[in-house]
């Protein structure tokens, strides 16, 4: 049995379930035409299907791992770590923010070169910036600090 697979599998589903929950809120339209709630309650079908799989995988796996309890503290602290981003965009903005969660994600996986820990956050930022910003018109939100 594997502790991190029943858990992440628990949470999935708990997750899916909450979200579609909420899309029963969504303005449905009475033609045949695909309303708002149509992708949302896909993608949380299938984050529910994927927790169960998961679920599944880790009560019926016999194999005892010494790791299991260290991947629940990882698995925690990026926790955190994305908490933190959270709490942090809305007053120093989505790109700095993406740019110090992604470099504080690799650094803590043990990515130790000099060049991905720069290029990695830099290249995703600018990426959304290009996509969504220029090409797209959409603003992102630049945080209280700047305004």
């Amino acid at each position: 049995m594997k502790i991190p697979h029943i858990t992440s599998g628990i949470i999935s589903i708990l997750i899916g379930g909450f979200f579609y929950f909420l899309t029963l809120d969504f303005p449905d339209r009475n033609t045949m035409e695909v309303g708002a709630a149509f992708l949302p309650r896909i993608y949380c079908g299938l984050l529910i299907i994927f927790g169960l799989i998961l679920f599944i995988q880790g009560i019926l796996d016999k194999e005892k791992s010494e790791k299991q309890w260290m991947t629940i503290g990882y698995a925690l602290i990026s926790m955190v770590i994305v908490l933190a981003y959270i709490l942090a965009m809305p007053f120093i903005g989505f790109y700095i923010s993406t740019a110090l969660v992604i470099f504080g994600l690799l650094f803590f996986s043990k990515v130790r070169r000099v060049a991905t820990l720069i290029s990695v956050p830099l290249g995703a930022v600018l990426f959304v910036y290009i996509v969504f910003e220029l090409l797209l018109k959409v603003s992102i939100p630049l945080g209280s600090l700047f305004l």
